[in-house]
Formats: C-alpha cells, structure tokens, sequence
C-alpha cells in the first residue's frame, strides 16, 4: 500500500474519532444546559456553562495546528446546522462550531508568534501556554459569538466561562483518564508475553 493511501485512511480513521468524540461532548453539554439552565435559570441569557467541545477543539488545535480545520469541518458542519433546527440548540447552547474551527487556530498561531510553546513538536511545549491559549480562544470565540448575534455582556461572560469551565474539566477528564491508564496492573494495549521455554 503506498504511503498517500495510508495518509488518507489515517486521516479519515482520526476524522471519524474526533468527530464521534466531538459528537458526544455536545450530546452532554446539550443534557448539562437543558438542566442547569434550562431548569435553574430558565429566564437569563445564560449559555452552556460547560462548553467541552471547546477542550476537544483546544487539544485537536494543538496537536495538529491548521490541519484540525478539516479534521473537524464534518461535525462543526453538521452542529452548526444542528443550530438552526427546530430543537434550538443555538438557542440553548449559544456558541458557534464553524467560528471557533478558525478562531482556535489563529489564536494559536499569535500566541506561537508571541513566543508561547504551543507546539506539539519535539522541541517541547508548556501546558500553562496551552491552557492560556485555550482561554484566550475561548474568548475570543465568545466576543466574536456576541458581536455576531448582538448579545448582552452577560451572554458573552457565559459564553466565555462556558469554554474556559470545558476546557478545564475536558482536559482534567483527559489527564485522570491517563493517570488511570497509568495505574492499571496490566498494560491495555501491549500482547501478553509468552515464555519461549
């Protein structure tokens, strides 16, 4: 099989996890707005106070740079028509998939121009840059969000805290799902070992 074949399966094979992933982490910010805003704060322009797409778009950002747009174009499409449906999830949710699929990244590139270690290359990189990045990102995304839709500042204030609260708990879920890992008696992805005698 030659190299350009094995580029487009692994392309489309790690397509098709972020999406399912980025999928799922909607599905349950969809069910965590419906109860803490829908049901707690059923007259404010709250949104989704645990924006975790918002993690996974921070960490696909990083490891990739500019080549997480397409790896993520398929499911922000299909969200952001999902926005627009008769279930409203814009109005509950309130943030804009296909925005913060170009947004992250740019931020990304300024703060690799500024000098931050936001690179997932061999020379090394720093978790607090990372994190800070993710941040500014996730305002960025949220003032952008609000300009767009002329909201109030309280709707950008959740907006931005929703992404920055996401991005926290999605990456803490990510670290104790490698410390677990970690910890495990026996390793999950290597063959047992057999004794040659």
């Amino acid at each position: 099989m030659c190299t350009s074949n094995v580029l487009r399966i692994t392309f489309l094979i790690e397509t098709m996890i972020f999406s399912t992933v980025y999928f799922a982490l909607h599905a349950l910010d969809l069910s965590i707005t419906l109860v803490l805003v829908g049901e707690l704060l059923p007259n404010t322009d709250v949104a989704s106070p645990i924006f975790l797409p918002h993690g996974l778009s921070v960490l696909v950002v990083w490891l990739y740079g500019l080549k997480s747009i397409p790896l993520l174009l398929l499911s922000a499409i299909w969200m952001q028509s999902w926005l627009s449906d008769s279930i409203g999830f814009g109005s509950i949710s309130g943030h804009n998939p296909l925005l913060s699929l170009v947004a992250i990244p740019l931020v990304f590139i300024a703060a690799r121009k500024l000098g931050l270690r936001v690179t997932s290359a061999v020379t090394g990189f720093n978790w607090g840059h990372i994190m800070i990045s993710g941040f500014v990102a996730g305002a960025f995304c949220a003032y952008l969000t609000s300009l767009m839709n002329g909201h109030s500042l309280e709707h950008f204030a959740s907006l931005a805290l929703g992404a920055i609260v996401g991005q926290i708990v999605f990456f803490a879920l990510l670290l104790l799902g490698y410390r677990l890992l970690r910890l495990s008696p026996r390793p999950i992805f290597t063959s047992a070992k057999t004794d040659p005698a």
